[in-house]
């Protein structure tokens, strides 16, 4: 199996959805359900895990200790990401790399692949 690197976002993807407004509330974030397992297989396969998110650089050290704090398995933060505002904006990758994409809707399971008529193969939650 191919190994990846994994960026990870972490408000409403890996826990509670938290603006950067109310950072006050980034140590007592709940996790999501499975998240942590989940990540951590891939991380225990050989994946690289790299969360990338919007929080801001001077939030960094609270987010490693609530990452620490709660068994996440990674290799790196990345802060400061560019804010999506409202439904009206998305993330557009581009790369000279192969990129995937895998939009979180609210459940952790495991991760797959499958075939599809358009690309070669797609990533998903099983």
């Amino acid at each position: 199996m191919k190994k990846r690197i994994y960026l990870i976002d972490i408000d409403g993807t890996i826990c509670d959805d938290i603006k950067n407004e109310d950072c006050h509330l980034y140590k007592d974030a709940k996790p999501y359900q499975g998240s942590k397992e989940e990540i951590n297989k891939l991380f225990d396969q050989g994946n690289k895990i790299v969360f990338f998110t919007a929080r801001e650089y001077k939030d960094k050290g609270v987010t490693l200790s609530w990452l620490w704090k709660h068994g996440f398995k990674f290799h790196d933060l990345i802060t400061d990401k560019p804010r999506c505002v409202g439904d009206e904006e998305e993330y557009v990758w581009i790369d000279n790399k192969p990129v995937r994409g895998i939009t979180y809707k609210g459940e952790w399971n495991p991760i797959v692949e499958m075939k599809n008529q358009n690309v070669d193969t797609l990533l998903t939650f099983k």
